[in-house]
């Protein structure tokens, strides 16, 4: 299944030909906090702090884009967690005057390493492909929706293969910004299904600060029903309801 992952990544990759070309990039470094974080790393306790430091790049091709992200996380009783996601789209055809804008073959892959004071280590490896859609939204700045077939390889589930569909979008008005995802994975006769809401609600201080890039001030809310899909783990410990505050700034 991975061969099969890279090959179809390769052959989008080569498809884009050497005439291509970037549109737009944007790049990030964020500082998150809160302490309603459940299951860092193990399942028992429920309110745990979290301190996030995030390296975020998206950008727009010729052939299609590209969205990395990397996370530390640092927590309570020496936790620590590097979690990070590569997510390469290749345009298969656009259209004009319709809601949908393109279809793109799209490939993710989500890796991350984690441990507790040395005890209760957990990593991943998961690989994502699937198809998916760029949409033409009315006062939207971005909208996408896109299927996955998941192969998992982790250490903290079933590691069985399932489905996924994520939903991104993005909103402003003025210097007032929403935007943020949404991932639901299908469940097993292994493991839970599970979905993962997190928006963003941030404001532009850039033009008080009398500086062109931006720089965010907000909050993050972070709801995950099901959270890893384990079973047999009672609803007050998987289920995370977490607001954390917010500094991002745009490089």
């Amino acid at each position: 299944m991975k061969k099969q992952l890279l090959t179809a990544a390769v052959i989008a990759a080569a498809s884009a030909g050497v005439s291509a070309e970037q549109f737009w990039a944007d790049n990030s470094f964020s500082a998150l906090y809160g302490n309603q974080y459940t299951m860092t790393p193990d399942n028992t306790s429920t309110d745990n702090e979290l301190t996030t430091l995030t390296l975020e790049h998206v950008s727009g091709h010729s052939w299609g884009g590209v969205f990395f992200f990397v996370d530390r996380h640092v927590g309570e009783d020496e936790f620590r967690e590097t979690y990070g996601e590569v997510s390469p789209k290749f345009t298969l055809t656009s259209f004009e005057d319709s809601i949908v804008k393109n279809i793109n073959a799209a490939f993710t892959y989500e890796f991350g390493t984690s441990a507790k004071g040395g005890a209760n280590a957990f990593s991943q490896d998961n690989y994502l492909y699937g198809i998916g859609a760029d949409l033409a939204i009315p006062g939207m700045d971005f909208a996408s929706v896109t299927y996955y077939y998941a192969q998992r390889n982790n250490t903290f589930s079933s590691n069985d293969d399932d489905h996924q569909i994520t939903l991104t979008y993005g909103w402003h008005a003025g210097n007032f910004n929403i935007d943020g995802f949404l991932d639901y994975s299908t469940g097993t006769s292994k493991h839970d299904s599970e979905m993962n809401f997190t928006p963003q609600l941030t404001y532009n201080l850039g033009p008080a600060l009398g500086v062109k890039n931006k720089v965010k001030v907000g909050v993050e809310y972070s709801y995950w029903n099901n959270k890893f899909g384990q079973k047999g783990v009672e609803d007050s410990k998987r289920d995370q309801n977490a607001v954390s505050l917010l500094l991002k700034v745009h490089l």
